[in-house]
């Protein structure tokens, strides 16, 4: 019985794939800023980011940039994100984008850095810049 429960669940387990996944690509990061989607930030960020709102900059640790970007989004509505530029490092273990954030309170210009790793990318820099 257990060997026919593992084989039942090797064949259809990926039949239903996850909600909830974390982002595996800079695009994917781009569409969590634009939606202001936290959690989904917080799943790929490393040990410690550098985040810049406005004036104010700073390396945080997970807990702490997730709860200023939670507190950005609050005060800053997102309803889209519109990549301007995107690039990647020359050595290809990293990418960057540039794009616009529109917000109920006006557009900010937006800065993301990722290093890539076997898992897709680790975020490590975020800047939030008024246009």
């Amino acid at each position: 019985m257990k060997t026919l429960l593992i084989i039942s669940l090797a064949v259809f387990g990926n039949l239903f794939p996850q909600v909830d996944q974390a982002p595996v690509a800079l695009d994917d990061v781009c569409r969590a800023i634009g939606s202001g989607n936290v959690a989904e930030l917080s799943a790929v960020m490393d040990e410690e980011v550098q985040l810049t709102i406005l004036d104010k900059e700073d390396y945080y640790n997970r807990a702490e940039a997730a709860a200023a970007l939670k507190s950005f989004f609050a005060a800053n509505t997102p309803s889209s994100f519109g990549k301007v530029h995107q690039g990647a490092s020359k050595s290809e273990d990293a990418e960057y984008c540039i794009g616009t954030l529109a917000t109920a309170q006006g557009p900010f210009r937006v800065y993301v850095y990722v290093a890539k790793n076997s898992a897709g990318v680790l975020l490590q820099e975020i800047r939030f810049e008024r246009e």
